[in-house]
């Protein structure tokens, strides 16, 4: 695949993602994604060893490392400490272009673009992409689902159709493909770049407009949601399904354990009703094939499927404790 011929890296940071890595990597390397570098921690439900199978694999096209940050717990961030030491890798360095996402986030062409090829024919040559993130609700669903993520979760979290009508500026943050020729320190957003303006690049968001200095020469990291998705954007699916959710609070996002009210904060403002969006619902056909390709390794279908156990045998425990019991009541999953 790759992008004009050029190798294109993605570079995540994961912990516990085991239900969905194979989708989310199929999906991005039909759009034109070579290979992937990926960090983890403490991982509980075979997110770890379903990487290492798939780099058994494929092992010109993954590669994963524990983070860093297991080494010192008590220093640094971790998607922080994970961007620097990836740079450290000769991989890192010989891929003209480098995306970092969450395997939560599903980068999402329109109309008849497929491939990062075909959105640079639309947009002429750029050396950044800020894509805009747009947040998906739970769809109501209550339980986690052997299904594909894009199938099950097709609401927004926000009436940016209203928000548009009304002229009313929604900001979202941005995730960001770049030319790996950019300087600045790297960002789980954005390449942080103080004078870019300066050194003859060109930045673009996911319509294809030019970005102003003021975003380019600076940090920020969120920019319109209307507006700037014309030709792509970032599906965010970030809570899923109750059931989900609480596994993902379990693990130490959307709030901390002993911190239960940031953590209905968080569902309330992800599963705010908005416009339905179901374009890019499942594969495409090239990411169907990548997908059965990786499915049919025997050993990687069961550590797959032996995930979806560990999962669930963790949900049972959570809902055993009345920390756990009182977050379902808080969220809606007794309803």
């Amino acid at each position: 695949m790759a992008i004009g011929g050029e190798k294109a890296l993605l570079l995540a940071v994961m912990r516990n993602e085991g239900p969905y890595i194979i989708e989310w990597m199929a999906h991005h390397f039909a759009l034109g994604i070579d290979d992937l570098l990926v960090f983890t921690n403490f991982c509980t439900d075979n997110t770890d060893k379903i990487l290492d199978r798939i780099e058994e694999i494929w092992p010109h096209r993954c590669k994963h490392q524990p983070n860093p940050k297991v080494m010192f717990p008590n220093h640094g961030k971790w998607l922080i400490m994970a961007l620097r030491f990836a740079g450290h890798f000769g991989r890192y360095q010989a891929a003209p272009w480098v995306y970092t996402t969450d395997p939560d986030e599903f980068l999402n062409f329109t109309g008849d673009i497929k491939t990062f090829d075909d959105f640079f024919e639309k947009t002429g040559e750029a050396d950044v992409v800020s894509f805009t993130s747009i947040a998906f609700n739970s769809g109501n669903h209550k339980h986690a689902k052997d299904e594909l993520v894009t199938k099950m979760y097709t609401q927004m979290a926000a009436d940016l159709e209203s928000a548009a009508a009304e002229d009313q500026e929604v900001l979202t943050a941005v995730k960001t493909l770049y030319r790996n020729k950019v300087e600045g320190p790297r960002r789980p957003h954005r390449p942080v770049t103080m004078d870019f303006s300066s050194k003859g690049y060109k930045w673009i968001n996911g319509s294809g407009q030019t970005m102003p200095p003021e975003f380019t020469d600076s940090a920020y990291k969120a920019i319109a949601s209307n507006g700037t998705r014309d030709l792509a954007q970032i599906n965010h699916y970030s809570i899923k399904s109750a059931e989900e959710f609480i596994l993902k609070v379990d693990r130490g996002d959307g709030g901390q354990n002993d911190r239960v009210g940031e953590s209905e904060k968080y569902w309330n403002t992800a599963n705010r009703k908005g416009n339905m969006d179901t374009r890019g619902v499942g594969l495409s056909p090239a990411a169907r094939e990548i997908y059965d390709f990786l499915m049919s390794d025997a050993k990687l279908k069961a550590l797959y499927d032996e995930c979806l156990e560990l999962r669930h045998a963790r949900f049972q425990e959570i809902m055993q404790t009345e920390a756990g019991q009182d977050l379902a009541r808080r969220i809606g999953y007794y309803d």
